[in-house]
């Protein structure tokens, strides 16, 4: 069953000044991993580019790219460039920092996608500007919601929704739309998973007009207390991977055993961005 809470459909006054999308745009270094391209910027430079999406008033998606996006982007080219058109595309993962510092072009730090939630959060509380928790499963967006604004004291989330399970349908589709729209929230968090939910904010950030509009996975659920997340040493050694393995062995081991390690092994041997035949889509 799909679970709803809004808080409020009044979002308060942003005390922050202007912004130009253009001259971010120009000020972009990324570097191309597995076709994917990232920007060189570590927690602070991405917090810096959220203040001024957040100020220019106008639509932004930004992605948290984590190998397995790097997996899927290799056979789906439209997912690729999905992530190649967002306004900020983040390292979320150890292996990709490495694969970085193979090419010779290294990554300021790992962005994990659940410190900047936190992260964007306080800005949120800080500058007046409100939020929006859409996914994961029923209750968990809510549980999160009010996590969030016990650590963070004036933060104002104005909905949290879980939509049902399962692909949504254009009926469903449309109430999400139609209700983060009158919520107008200055951040939009997306759990649906990859590539679903990148996808799908790409297909209608300029409809809902967000101006922060982020997928993040799974980071619902440990922020609710629903998914323990792994001891600071394994995050710093690129060893989460196994920590969330050991504890959902049943939906994790294709993905990290199969699919991930072997385009981590193909990557850090030079090997093409894209599956045989394909053409790079920027």
């Amino acid at each position: 069953m799909a679970t709803e809470v809004l808080v409020s459909t009044a979002s308060p006054s942003r005390m922050i000044a202007t912004a130009s999308s253009g001259s971010i745009e120009s000020r972009r270094r990324r570097v191309d991993i597995g076709g994917v391209y990232l920007d060189q910027v570590d927690l602070a430079g991405a917090l810096e580019r959220i203040e001024e999406f957040v100020a220019s008033g106008e639509p932004h998606q930004i992605v948290t790219v984590n190998l397995d996006f790097l997996t899927i982007a290799r056979r789906d080219p439209a997912f690729r460039a999905v992530l190649n058109g967002a306004n900020l595309a983040v390292a979320d993962g150890m292996p990709l920092v490495w694969l970085s510092r193979v090419k010779g072009q290294p990554l300021g730090e790992r962005v994990a996608g659940v410190e900047l939630v936190h992260q964007s959060c306080q800005v949120a509380s800080e500058l007046g500007c409100s939020v929006f928790l859409l996914g994961a499963g029923p209750g968990v967006a809510a549980l999160a919601a009010s996590n969030l604004e016990a650590l963070y004291p004036g933060l104002h989330i104005v909905g949290a929704y879980s939509p049902p399970v399962g692909e949504l349908t254009p009926s469903e589709d449309r109430f999400i739309i139609e209700m983060i729209k009158e919520a107008a929230p200055d951040f939009l968090f997306v759990a649906l998973g990859a590539p679903r939910q990148d996808v799908w904010i790409a297909q209608h950030q300029h409809d809902l007009g967000v101006p922060v509009a982020m997928g993040v996975g799974c980071v619902f659920d440990l922020i609710a207390g629903n998914v323990r997340r792994a001891p600071g040493w394994m995050q710093r050694t690129g060893l989460e991977w196994a920590f969330r393995l050991v504890q959902e062995p049943q939906r994790l081991w294709r993905r990290y055993l199969l699919d991930d390690l072997p385009t981590l092994a193909h990557l850090a041997l030079g090997g093409a961005a894209t599956e045989p035949g394909e053409a790079l889509a920027v």
